[in-house]
């Protein structure tokens, strides 16, 4: 029997039908060889974030999966890689805007800084987009080697709040 771990995934798009489009990838990464969604947040919306300012960026809809996995920690980005280019992602810019944005937040309690695969995420303890959603999910979980989700969340830099469907 192939041994299961547990990993955590923030999902976001800031363009295109943002909220269908981060529901259809936790579709697509539950139906996935390997991979099952055992949990998903609610969707959050934060602004876009660029390094030169993000003027006129929309803003991204995100969500974090808790998945149970067989694959190892670069197959698994390589199958969350396929579920981004099967919605459109194209890699033009760093954090440039994007239909499908999948970043494997933390695999077990594995720590790794292969420069394909960093684990924990170098970043995820200080985005709030990150963070809020997870702690919808797992208010106890930490985030190995920065401590738990629920202090990081108080003093990560960044807004973040409640996405709401637009009305017809």
């Amino acid at each position: 029997m192939l041994r299961e771990a547990e990993a955590v995934l923030s999902i976001g798009a800031n363009l295109g039908d943002r909220a269908a489009l981060v529901r259809r990838a936790i579709d697509l990464l539950d139906r996935a060889p390997g991979i099952r969604v055992t949990a998903r947040s609610g969707l959050w919306e934060s602004p876009a974030w660029k390094p030169d300012g993000a003027d006129g960026a929309p803003d991204y809809v995100n969500a974090v999966a808790i998945v149970r996995t067989t694959l190892e920690p670069l197959a698994l980005l390589h199958a969350v890689h396929a579920i981004e280019d099967a919605l459109g992602r194209v890699r033009l810019e760093r954090f440039g805007d994007r239909t499908m944005d999948v970043d494997v937040v933390a695999y077990d309690r594995v720590a790794s800084d292969d420069p394909v695969l960093t684990l924990p995420h170098p970043r995820a303890h200080e985005r709030q987009f990150v963070l809020q959603p997870w702690l919808e999910l797992q208010p106890d979980a930490e985030l190995p080697g920065h401590g738990g989700i629920a202090e990081l969340a108080e003093y990560a830099h960044g807004d973040v709040w409640p996405y709401r469907e637009a009305r017809a």
